[in-house]
């Protein structure tokens, strides 16, 4: 039987690989577990936010939606958490569940993802915050830090390599970065 096969064949992006600080059976590790919100396109590795209020006409208090970037700056998020997607939305776990559950960025966790801004060039230590869509992006003055890289490659942009469970199908969808999260919730200053 091929399970999953085919999911891994068509995926935009590589799933996150958590390399440090995740044991599934762990109870005193942060995380959380809550619906998506529907038709929301959450993919693991993705930073996400707990909804409130309505979202499109329809009530969602505390179910996860992808973070957006005007998440971030810290007079809007000091009472925001930040939670990294450890599934697809549209897995059989996630389905079977009822929840996704979304690793806590105050917590101490090392991950690799594949979401993140292309645009960036990263530096060991670098800061970083939400970017639109869930991705991560370098953290400017006032944003809210999630993590920190912790490794760097010799990618386009210091990328590095995915060398996880799931193979990559192209080169596209096979490079990461990889930071430590931000355990404080502080904001960068100017």
């Amino acid at each position: 039987m091929l399970y999953g096969a085919d999911k891994r064949v068509y995926r935009d992006k590589v799933p996150m690989q958590v390399l440090r600080g995740f044991n599934p059976t762990e109870p005193v590790k942060l995380s959380s577990l809550a619906p998506p919100i529907d038709d929301e396109a959450i993919r693991s590795g993705m930073v996400l936010v707990k909804a409130s209020g309505d979202v499109d006409g329809v009530a969602t208090p505390g179910a996860f939606r992808k973070a957006q970037s005007a998440d971030a700056p810290s007079a809007t998020s000091e009472s925001t958490s930040f939670y990294l997607a450890l599934h697809d939305q549209d897995s059989h776990d996630v389905q079977a569940a009822g929840g996704l559950v979304g690793l806590d960025c105050s917590d101490d966790y090392e991950v690799q993802t594949g979401y993140f801004d292309a645009g960036v060039t990263w530096t060991l230590d670098m800061p970083l915050t939400v970017g639109d869509d869930g991705i991560v992006t370098e953290a400017t003055s006032g944003d809210v830090i999630i993590g920190y890289i912790t490794k760097i490659g010799d990618g386009g942009n210091n990328e590095i390599t995915y060398v996880g469970k799931t193979p990559s199908t192209s080169v596209a969808n096979s490079t990461v970065v990889q930071f430590k999260t931000a355990r404080s919730g502080q904001t960068k200053a100017a």
